[in-house]
């Protein structure tokens, strides 16, 4: 096969935003696909450069998170092209031809599901093998779910309205509870998503759900294969530890407030601790595989899973994997949120809005079970052809009544309304946003000084680390990036200059009262990338201290607080600033939010701004020019991806 650039050197200069994996990755696999064919379909020298250059595209967007790349989106474009300050052409591109020469090209090769090849063509969408592989795979498992299960509807409404009190204050012709409708919903059902955003209650209303699921595995009505167990067996996850964390509080705080509406019996069945993922499957030390997978399935009956906005494509797959046929499985997330930092968007992909409605079938159960009529949801959703059965959405928020500025700016910038948003903004300390949103424009020392002195300077004069975890849990400085003028890295240092000057520290590299994230797993410690702990002394000694909420291998419950020598910690940073990314699964009263600068920044997206926005409960503060902030609520996060359930 003739080299098509001389070296990797030569393409960068040619073609913007190329990596050297770009290129190699090109040249071994063209160079193999030409190698597969025979001699009656040997590729033209110009088919060759369009391989090339196809295979270039398709390692780009794997790096950016895509599962596959569409050729609609690259056939008749001038790829690569790139414009420099001056408006002069820095790199010339490649001019990809038609979409039916790429297709034609593509069939030529031989590459659909079944031919073995390392990647993949299947309706109009290039793969890496291994990728679709996951797809397929996925809503292979999710599919085998879908099929509703037979229940005692009466069973299920007598249950339905003991945990939903009749409230005549909520009642007329078009009232819906969605939290009622969502655990219908999910009972019926061995897959199920309850979606929706900030304050919706989607954890008090799953823990209903447990509830109910618990109450009628009695009745026998719900788990007929559930192989004679007295308890059904619940296991509770999450992505990071921190988003295991908050889901163990909130369960815990849902089942307080149930006593006296719920039996002791019931509540005391449905389990507190949360591990994350990784621990549920059961790390082999390196290696990319677990101890949990077809071969060894878990035990659970019920999964429940929070925060699947964070959970990528590989990640995901392997989970069901290691599920038993007849588990049920039940999702928790916001799909306006970042999708996962690794590859695919699971949650946008399985719970597309708005709502496409339910099957009469369904809708009839719901309106049987929940007291309502067939017209109340059918004046709740678009007429459709489809429908998506398994799907529930809560849509009041109890945080963001729609009255608050919080509410208001992130229901702006997911919707992509830059003039309302920027408007809100700039109206602030008035009745419109209810003071919650302060805009800064000016230089750190003017509006983040008195912030560090309220928030951050008072933790080493916490009596206890438990009062400094409660106030370093008020305030987060939220940035885009880790560099910049703006970035993680140089507010982290800024804040700690500052606290230096305040508190005299004689050292700023660890000190009394420090608050750290962790940057890289370690099994053998418990300790994973994105935990957070306190620098705190102890007898004249300096120990991180971590929160601890899961139990020991041997179910014994941890102490309160898992502390070690900083000696022994994994790779640490200060974390009083975070990226918006790390903050996923987390919430603070107060959140300072930091935009670079300059508006030409790639990471700028609503769904970046949308999800920052809704770390704040109380109040929000926004460092950011009208450019900046007219980019972030202007563009729009892309994954592409086939992953479809319909079949």
């Amino acid at each position: 096969m003739p080299e098509l650039y001389h070296d990797f050197y030569q393409a960068q200069r040619q073609l913007a935003d190329i990596e050297a994996i770009d290129y190699f990755f090109a040249k071994e696999m063209s160079l193999a696909l030409a190698l597969s064919l025979n001699q009656e379909t040997k590729l033209s020298s110009e088919q060759e450069q369009i391989l090339f250059h196809l295979l270039m595209c398709l390692s780009i967007s794997l790096r950016a998170g895509h599962t596959c790349l569409p050729i609609t989106e690259i056939a008749n474009i001038n790829w690569g092209v790139a414009v420099d300050e001056q408006g002069q052409v820095s790199h010339q591109g490649y001019a990809f031809p038609t979409e039916h020469d790429l297709v034609k090209l593509l069939l030529t090769l031989k590459i659909n599901a079944n031919d073995q090849q390392v990647v993949v063509f299947s309706h109009g969408l290039l793969y890496m093998r291994r990728y679709y592989q996951f797809e397929v795979e996925l809503a292979k498992y999710i599919k085998q779910r879908l099929v509703p299960q037979a229940v005692a509807t009466e069973e299920v409404k007598r249950c339905l309205n003991s945990l939903f009190p009749y409230d005549e204050t909520e009642q007329n012709e078009q009232y819906i509870d969605w939290q009622k409708v969502a655990v219908a919903n999910a009972i019926n059902k061995n897959f199920t998503v309850i979606a929706g955003g900030p304050g919706t209650g989607k954890t008090y209303t799953v823990t209903k759900l447990l509830a109910a699921l618990l109450i009628l595995s009695k009745t026998d009505i719900s788990f007929n294969n559930k192989d004679d167990k007295q308890v059904l067996d619940i296991a509770l996850v999450a992505p990071t530890g921190k988003a295991a964390q908050r889901l163990s509080e909130s369960i815990m705080n849902a089942i307080a407030g149930f006593n006296g509406l719920i039996s002791t019996d019931v509540l005391n069945n449905i389990p507190t601790q949360a591990k994350t993922i990784h621990r549920l499957l059961g790390v082999i030390p390196n290696s990319p595989n677990f101890r949990h997978n077809e071969n060894n399935l878990l035990s659970c009956d019920i999964l429940l899973i929070d925060e699947v906005s964070m959970v990528d494509l590989p990640m995901m797959t392997r989970l069901f994997r290691a599920l038993k046929p007849q588990a049920k499985v039940i999702l928790l997330g916001d799909a306006d949120q970042l999708p996962s930092v690794a590859v695919g968007r699971v949650l946008a992909d399985i719970a597309p809005k708005p709502h496409l409605g339910y099957s009469t079938r369904n809708t009839r159960y719901l309106a049987q079970v929940c007291t309502l009529t067939i017209d109340q949801f059918n004046h709740s959703f678009e007429p459709t052809s489809d429908n998506c059965d398994y799907l529930s959405f809560l849509y009041k928020s109890r945080r963001f009544d729609g009255k608050g500025g919080i509410g208001k700016i992130a229901s702006h910038v997911i919707k992509g309304e830059y003039k309302q948003s920027w408007q809100l903004l700039n109206a602030t300390n008035t009745d419109t946003n209810t003071n919650q949103l302060t805009l800064v424009d000016g230089t750190l020392s003017t509006w983040l000084t008195p912030l560090i002195k309220q928030y951050y300077q008072a933790l080493a004069q916490c009596s206890t680390v438990t009062q400094a975890f409660a106030l370093l849990s008020k305030f987060r400085i939220l940035c885009v990036t880790r560099q910049g003028e703006f970035g993680v890295n140089a507010i982290n240092a800024w804040v700690k200059e500052q606290l230096a000057k305040h508190q005299s520290l004689q050292c700023v590299e660890s000190y009394h009262g420090m608050p750290i994230m962790i940057n890289e797993n370690d099994y053998r410690l418990g300790l994973f990338n994105g935990d957070i702990g306190i620098l705190w002394r102890v007898n004249g000694h300096l120990m991180a201290h971590f929160e601890s909420v899961e139990q020991t291998e041997n179910g014994d419950s941890n102490s309160e607080y898992k502390t070690l020598l900083p000696s022994r910690l994994p790779k640490y940073d200060s974390v009083y600033a975070m990226t918006i990314h790390k903050t996923q699964g987390s919430e603070f009263e107060h959140v300072a939010m930091l935009l670079p600068k300059q508006s030409n920044n790639n990471l700028l997206s609503r769904e970046l701004l949308y999800t920052g926005i809704t770390r704040a409960k109380k109040q929000l503060t926004i460092a950011s020019n009208e450019h900046s902030w007219q980019q972030g609520v202007k563009s729009e996060v892309k994954r592409y991806s086939g992953l479809k359930l319909k079949t």
